[in-house]
């Protein structure tokens, strides 16, 4: 999933932490007297994934990311820092933070890192205030992200390039259910005697929540094709949010791929602590 916002995001996470942060601050009333508003949060995941990409033999993924997040206002500063174990044939191939080109057995080590800055812009203050709580405002999120080639090239771990991306991501607030929806672009590296198209990214789906510590929803994830043999990636993902004992939370995800670029089947999960 984007793993952007419940695992990258991170994967997440995982989605919409910035539907959690505005209420905070983007009513039209708030003051210069209010504290500034600041969160962090560490967590460790663990993500197994199968699936074919179009070779007639499966590729096994599994990824234990490490993610730090900072909120701070309106911005957030978030680092993913993650292990890697692959197993399966060479290959250009999707992993959780793009494409992997993959060597002939089995690798492991640290995968890539990635960073990612993301911006809440103050819609609701710029609006008139009979208009600013309907509804139909989304909440706006725009995000930078640089994933850095730390993920060995000769292992099977990464590319050894540099990629870079933006996102715009749009979030409404309708009593319990909070629909989402993404769109970006990420310009990727190519290794030497590899060409990789740079290639749209978008999602959609919602989240309800159940009770104040559960909430679950249904995301459908999309990633161009990188290489015609690689194949486009397109996701169904369901999942979960469980806040177990404030500051514990888990967030717990399936996936199913619904195209030749996609893994056949996913499952994860994510232990956070916030403060």
């Amino acid at each position: 999933m984007s793993v952007r916002r419940l695992m990258s995001s991170a994967i997440c996470a995982v989605t919409l932490l910035c539907a959690a942060r505005a209420p905070a601050d983007d009513t039209p009333d708030s003051s210069s007297s209010v504290p500034l508003y600041r969160k962090f949060k560490v967590s460790i995941g663990y993500h197994y994934s199968r699936g074919t990409y179009g070779n007639p033999e499966a590729t096994e993924i599994q990824y234990v990311p490490l993610v730090l997040t900072a909120d701070v206002d309106r911005w957030r500063l978030q680092g993913t820092v993650p292990y890697l174990h692959i197993s399966g044939p060479s290959a250009i191939v999707e992993g959780p933070n793009g494409p992997i080109q993959t060597t002939n057995g089995t690798s492991d080590g640290l995968g890539d890192v990635l960073t990612r800055l993301s911006y809440l812009l103050p819609m609701r203050r710029l609006l008139p205030a009979a208009y600013a709580e309907l509804a139909w405002i989304p909440f706006v999120d725009l995000s930078a992200l640089v994933k850095f080639p730390t993920g060995s090239r000769s292992k099977g771990l990464g590319t050894g390039e540099f990629d870079f991306g933006f996102d715009a991501e749009l979030t409404w607030v309708v009593a319990r259910l909070t629909p989402f929806a993404s769109l970006g672009y990420r310009y990727l590296g190519s290794p030497p005697d590899t060409h990789l198209d740079d290639v749209l990214v978008a999602s959609a789906g919602a989240q309800y929540r159940f009770l104040s510590s559960l909430s679950a929803g249904l995301l459908l994830d999309y990633r161009g094709a990188p290489t015609p043999a690689t194949g486009q990636r397109l996701e169904i993902v369901p999942y979960a949010t469980w806040i177990v004992v404030p500051p514990w939370s888990v967030d717990a995800y399936v996936s199913a791929g619904l195209a030749s670029g996609s893994p056949d089947v996913g499952v994860g999960v994510q232990i956070g602590y916030s403060w």
